[in-house]
């Protein structure tokens, strides 16, 4: 490996063809290091993290400094440019030096350059001087009096191309490209990165997730006798506001779990792992959004607001660790589930049903339990030893499995209590006797999860599956037209 080089007021050669020197954030690598330090911070040490801002007082680089103390990347996962790293590799083999410039923390910079030993030396920002702009220009300039060309993505970096003897740019943005040719330093090479931003943001989104919050009409289609056309307006609209809540708790999640999604076999290709939307963007829309929304929520059910209230609460607490804590996270995962019906019973007014709630925790709970077997079986296959950001060993499938099924057969038992004490007592139904179709369809339904589970022919979502099996669909179909059939 390479000896890195960080000369602060020596001057570092170059040899024949002028070096190149690339900037890292946003350039070499496909995401900004700052913010995805204050991410990894936020979620692992929350108060020490926001606390960390009030060294702005003392300046940029000394919040840098602080923020590293705290947290701590991976430079082996952070996503790199691909053809910017393929074209660097090609003229270090032609013989031309690569440096690295970087307005990061210098802890971060010389991380990534360890990993990828391409780069000869390394400036970047420490003690109080910020390496960016003017500065960088300046450093540069000391440093290769013979000329260099520079790899940058910003408007920040024109102080550096117009120091440099050619320029390199990393961005698709025109402007940024007018700006460049403005300074009349000769372009060596440009590298448009055009991944569609409207559709990452509609995948980190995940619309098709929205399916889950339909749970919210259960108690509707159960407790139908007693609503209002007001009741069943509300629950539309706060239905719609849920969906978009649980939107933004997906980013949340995302966000938290960045270096485990990197090292997942399917979840790296999220928007915000592969670097395709900036983790300041999702921080910022959540910051703004969500307390905008929980606001309206109160103003068109201050009850379903404080269930909302409740549901974004856990949803925190399960992004903020609770995922990591075995058979609690599925837990959790089912008490989110509840919460969606305890909505629909707060928005609509219904009598509450202790039967109705309890099915619902141990319906989901064993549903949460086949997503984690699955992705156990998965890890397995992967020749992965765990599950990452997850506190489950590859030998704990057993146990998923036997918890599993045990709350799939409570939840059996549990409906039929149910049916008996709740619904049949009430007479809402001219022939009740179809409703016995319920409990049969969702006994089907369980065990046909927990058989493919088993098998490991289970997608990684109990739920989302069940949107797309034929005999799952079959099977709600038929309590559909039981409950139809028993007014």
């Amino acid at each position: 490996m390479t000896v890195l080089q960080s000369e602060t007021d020596g001057v570092i050669q170059g040899a024949g063809l002028h070096p190149i020197v690339v900037d890292l954030d946003h350039t070499f690598l496909k995401v900004d290091t700052l913010y995805e330090l204050f991410a990894t911070g936020l979620f692992t040490k929350p108060l020490a993290t926001l606390l960390s801002l009030l060294a702005l007082r003392d300046g940029i680089a000394a919040f840098k400094a602080c923020l590293a103390s705290l947290a701590r990347l991976d430079p082996s996962v952070l996503p790199v440019r691909g053809e910017l790293f393929d074209y660097l590799a090609e003229q270090k083999a032609r013989g031309r030096d690569i440096h690295l410039a970087t307005a990061a923390d210098r802890s971060i910079a010389e991380g990534v350059a360890r990993h990828h030993p391409i780069f000869k030396s390394v400036q970047a920002t420490e003690n109080s001087e910020n390496l960016k702009g003017a500065a960088k220009a300046r450093k540069l300039a000391a440093l290769f009096p013979d000329g260099f060309v520079y790899a940058g993505d910003s408007f920040a970096d024109l102080p550096v191309w117009r120091a440099a003897r050619a320029a390199i740019v990393v961005s698709d943005n025109r402007s940024l490209g007018d700006a460049v040719a403005a300074t009349s330093v000769p372009v060596e090479k440009t590298f448009d990165d055009k991944s569609p931003r409207a559709s990452a943001w509609i995948r980190a989104f995940r619309p098709h997730q929205g399916a889950k919050n339909a749970s919210v009409f259960v108690p509707l289609a159960l407790g139908w006798h007693d609503i209002t056309p007001a009741g069943f307006v509300k629950t539309v609209i706060f239905t719609a506001l849920l969906c978009a809540v649980a939107s933004l708790t997906y980013l949340v999640n995302d966000m938290a779990d960045l270096a485990a999604d990197r090292k997942h076999w399917s979840k790296r290709r999220r928007p915000f792992a592969t670097g395709a939307l900036p983790v300041r963007d999702g921080l910022l829309i959540v910051g703004v959004a969500l307390p905008i929304l929980l606001a309206l929520s109160f103003l068109i059910s201050p009850l379903g607001g404080v269930c909302l209230l409740c549901y974004v609460v856990v949803t925190l607490g399960y992004s903020f660790g609770w995922k990591r804590v075995p058979i609690f996270d599925t837990f959790i995962i089912s008490l989110l589930f509840t919460i969606r019906v305890l909505i629909g019973i707060a928005v609509a007014r219904l009598q509450p049903s202790a039967w109705l709630l309890t099915f619902s925790m141990f319906f989901f709970f064993s549903l949460a339990l086949a997503k984690r077997h699955t992705e156990i079986l998965r890890a397995a296959e992967h020749k992965a030893g765990k599950l990452e950001g997850r506190g489950y060993q590859l030998n704990d499938a057993g146990l998923t499995m036997n918890f599993g099924i045990s709350a799939s057969m409570a939840s059996i038992v549990i409906v039929v209590i149910y049916l008996v004490e709740d619904v049949f007592s009430r007479h809402f139904y001219s022939t009740p006797a179809w409703l016995w179709v319920a409990p049969i369809a969702i006994f089907l339904f369980t065990c046909r999860i927990w058989t493919l589970s088993h098998r490991g022919r289970m997608t990684d979502d109990p739920v989302a599956f069940a949107l797309r099996d034929r005999l799952s669909l079959g099977l709600g179909l038929c309590v559909a037209l039981s409950l139809l059939l028993a007014i």
